[in-house]
């Protein structure tokens, strides 16, 4: 049985000299000297954070597909520059089960005046595997909207081809199994698809086709062949407009549908609409989220959904709402100058990454923009300058099977809290007496109670200081 590490105090005194860092969030920008933008950013396996988006800096098109790994805290470990010497983009990211990836883009072939979809499978170091191309569009252009990796192995992608909204499942190497399309003489579009627990799939997104002049949120049930098992608007009876933006099947067979609607004219509220298994689509009975900016990406959870978007100063904004579509907190991110976040999802540890771009007024270049934040959606930057502290403690070893720790004059005892490299609280030390040393780390006689790896110490006592530790054998 495991037992809890040892706790051996000694008296010392020391003078530290550590980074001072806050590991509950912070922001990174990537680029050049040209125009770089994040469209998607996803979490990975490892804590760390896979992130897709066009750059004018790098390569050797017009703007070329970037592709970019970080670590949990955004360090990058590696970059990668796909394209042709026409306008490519990236639009979407998917890690894959076999942890490799998965991006939907766009590109504009040398012969057509049109964008096509681009689809890039890569290993896990971002060295390319195999790519297609297929004839069916987006919003504003991109490339097809959405990609899931479905439960064969295979992909499902939606978006629009020619007026229609577009459906198109795809094996394990992007060949295209079946495609469809669903719509009538107006324009109607895919912005989410989520693969279904009876085998078929959810679409929704929106469509012009159902009155003259309409614009309503279209929900779509289809079979594991594409054929259509029911459909779905959300007509508002005073002739506002909607649109669903991201689906999630729920446990109770119903589904969460995050998107806009038209509350007064060009006046939009964000948040959440409900639907039953057989799909009436009803708004949440609370107040919305009446905003006056652009939306820009939704994720949705199981408390709720969170937006992020711009708002008229140029700054990017993320609003928290319960299942009510009540707000619960709204946050905004200054960046240099104009600001805009493009994309967002939640992490592991209870918070959210946010992708997008920042750049000075009136300059020409833009960098990528990334930012993490805690569960209420605050952000504190880490601070990478070494700055000296006050008599409190240090890392004697900071690297083994266990971590030792010398601390002095902590008249109520020291206290910390250490955090695996995902941001999860995972262990507190406690010592009462004012100078000590703590060992923690791999107990003796068993195989160890944490995972060999990077741990984060934190002090809640004295100057609240961190260090970074990794156990190994």
């Amino acid at each position: 049985m495991c037992r809890k590490p040892l706790f051996i105090l000694l008296s010392a005194t020391t003078f530290a000299v550590i980074p001072k860092t806050i590991y509950a969030g912070w922001t990174r920008t990537y680029g050049g000297v040209g125009f770089d933008a994040g469209r998607c950013v996803e979490q990975t396996d490892d804590g760390g954070y896979v992130i897709t988006g066009y750059t004018r800096s790098f390569g050797a098109g017009e703007s070329d597909l970037w592709l970019l790994k970080t670590d949990p805290l955004g360090d990058t470990v590696w970059t990668k520059i796909y394209g042709s010497k026409n306008r490519d983009w990236g639009f979407r990211v998917r890690q894959t089960f076999d942890g490799a990836y998965i991006i939907l883009g766009g590109t504009f072939p040398v012969d057509s005046g049109l964008p096509i979809t681009w689809l890039l499978k890569t290993d896990f170091l971002g060295d390319t595997l195999w790519t297609q191309t297929y004839e069916g569009t987006g919003s504003w252009g991109q490339g097809g909207n959405w990609i899931e990796q479905t439960t064969d192995n295979g992909y499902i992608i939606t978006g629009r081809k020619h007026s229609d909204l577009w459906l198109v499942k795809l094996d394990s190497l992007g060949e295209i199994l079946w495609e469809r399309s669903y719509g009538g003489e107006w324009y109607d579009e895919g912005h989410c698809v989520q693969e279904a627990s009876d085998g078929g799939y959810i679409v929704t997104g929106y469509t012009s086709s159902l009155e003259e002049y309409g614009h309503d949120l279209w929900l779509l049930k289809v079979d594991d062949q594409g054929d259509t098992l029911w459909t779905a608007a959300f007509d508002d009876i005073e002739g506002g407009a909607s649109e669903g933006f991201v689906v999630r099947e729920k446990e109770d067979g119903d589904y969460m549908i995050s998107g806009v609607w038209e509350i007064m004219p060009m006046r939009f509220a964000l948040g959440l609409f409900l639907a039953d298994e057989d799909g009436y689509i009803y708004p949440t009975p609370q107040i919305w989220v009446d905003y006056d900016g652009w939306y820009n990406s939704m994720a949705l959870a199981s408390d709720g959904c969170v937006i992020v978007a711009s708002n008229p100063e140029d700054e990017a904004v993320l609003i928290k709402t319960n299942l009510g579509g009540v707000p619960r907190w709204e946050r905004t991110y200054k960046g240099e100058g104009h600001a805009y976040g493009s994309c967002v999802q939640a992490t592991s540890d209870g918070g959210y990454i946010i992708v997008g771009s920042t750049h000075p007024s009136g300059a020409e270049e833009r960098d990528l923009w990334l930012i993490k934040t805690d569960s209420l959606g605050y952000v504190d930057a880490v601070v990478e300058d070494r700055v000296v502290e006050a008599p409190n403690w240090k890392l004697v070893t900071s690297i083994g099977p266990q971590i030792v720790l010398r601390y002095a004059d902590h008249p109520q005892g020291f206290h910390a809290s250490i955090f695996d490299a995902t941001g999860r609280k995972v262990d507190e030390l406690h010592a009462t007496e004012s100078s000590g040393m703590i060992t923690w780390g791999k107990c003796y006689g068993c195989y160890g109670c944490y995972e060999l790896g990077v741990y984060f110490i934190r002090s809640s006592s004295g100057s609240a200081t961190a260090g970074k530790v990794v156990l190994v054998e």
